[in-house]
């Protein structure tokens, strides 16, 4: 039989172990709560950033790979384009001039109705002619001027300039270039005379070295201050008639490899055309982007459009007369093995 002095002894003994259990339990809440110190902060920081260093390059070289990707098939939709320009009218269009129903107009221009821009070709009818000029109406309404509509196939997203250096055409920037040597009449290639820049070439009898071996289109930037004077770089529409008149062309006219423009801009020929990439400070007048020349956004090489509609990424480090033998037509020299 248990006493009430042993009932109460036992009560307290299990007050005292509840207190004590309690205190235990508190205790290790508290610990478990306990926040992140200083020192941990700044390694799990640490390691964050770490962690972001690897993995931009890596998100960069992703990006760049789907621009680039995106840039080469611009200049195969252009490429096509001048089979299906040919096929019409039985020849190129020129690098500037009269060709197809329109009149005094640059190549990018004569291209519109063959890469799905035919309603931008015909906004500039008037009185049934298609005559482009500074004054050429948007029939949207916005922008106002067909000068400054932009031509999503004209531009490369890998182009850092565009719409860094416009006046008042802005997204009628352009990434690409014509080859003068092919859309151009050769003979005269130091020559402004507007005859100069109509070739009159035709697929395949222009190419004489093979359409596989000749360079139709090249990148350049549409922002370009160094060289001939500034602004420079490529506009789609420049080399029409206006009151500031570029007709045949200028230094913001989408030329590489030959031409003399109005303004005096005499683009390079032979080796001395060779692209360059990537040029930095391409704001810079004078700097080191030249307008002169072809130029890449892109590391380590540049896209280029063939003569039979296809594109090849030429490597930077290829000879500057190799390039030259593939911008010429028809030189009748082999091509070398870094081709």
């Amino acid at each position: 039989m248990v006493s009430g002095i042993d009932f109460a002894s036992d009560a307290l003994s299990r007050r005292r172990t509840g207190a004590r259990l309690f205190r235990q339990g508190h205790r290790g809440a508290a610990q478990r709560c306990r926040g992140f110190t200083l020192i941990e902060l700044l390694v799990v920081i640490a390691i964050i950033a770490v962690l972001v260093g690897l993995l931009l390059p890596a998100v960069q070289k992703v990006r760049e790979a789907a621009n680039r990707a995106k840039c080469s098939n611009n200049i195969k939709q252009m490429s096509l384009g001048l089979h299906n320009a040919n096929d019409t009218w039985g020849r190129l269009p020129p690098m500037s001039g009269t060709y197809g129903g329109a009149f005094f107009a640059p190549l990018f221009w004569h291209l519109l109705p063959y890469i799905e821009q035919d309603n931008i070709w015909q906004a500039a009818a008037v009185g049934g002619v298609i005559f482009p000029n500074w004054g050429s109406l948007n029939p949207t309404g916005t922008p106002q001027y067909l000068r400054q509509v932009r031509i999503p196939i004209y531009q490369c997203p890998s182009d850092p300039s565009i719409s860094k250096n416009c006046l008042d055409w802005c997204n009628g920037d352009a990434s690409y270039a014509g080859n003068f040597q092919v859309f151009g009449l050769q003979r005269l290639s130091t020559s402004a005379d507007p005859v100069a820049w109509d070739g009159q070439a035709k697929i395949p009898t222009t190419f004489e070295d093979g359409q596989t071996n000749t360079i139709v289109f090249a990148e350049k930037y549409a922002a370009c201050n160094g060289g001939s004077a500034s602004p420079g770089g490529t506009w789609w529409m420049r080399g029409i008639m206006g009151n500031d008149n570029s007709f045949p062309a200028d230094r913001l006219s989408g030329v590489f490899a030959g031409g003399q423009g109005i303004d005096g801009t005499v683009w390079f020929q032979g080796t001395a055309s060779k692209f360059v990439v990537q040029p930095q400070n391409y704001l810079a007048s004078p700097g080191p982007c030249d307008n002169r020349l072809a130029t890449s956004p892109h590391p380590a090489g540049m896209n280029v459009g063939l003569g039979d509609g296809s594109v090849r990424f030429l490597s930077s480090s290829i000879d500057p007369n190799t390039w030259w033998i593939a911008v010429v037509p028809n030189d009748g020299i082999p091509m070398p093995g870094d081709w």
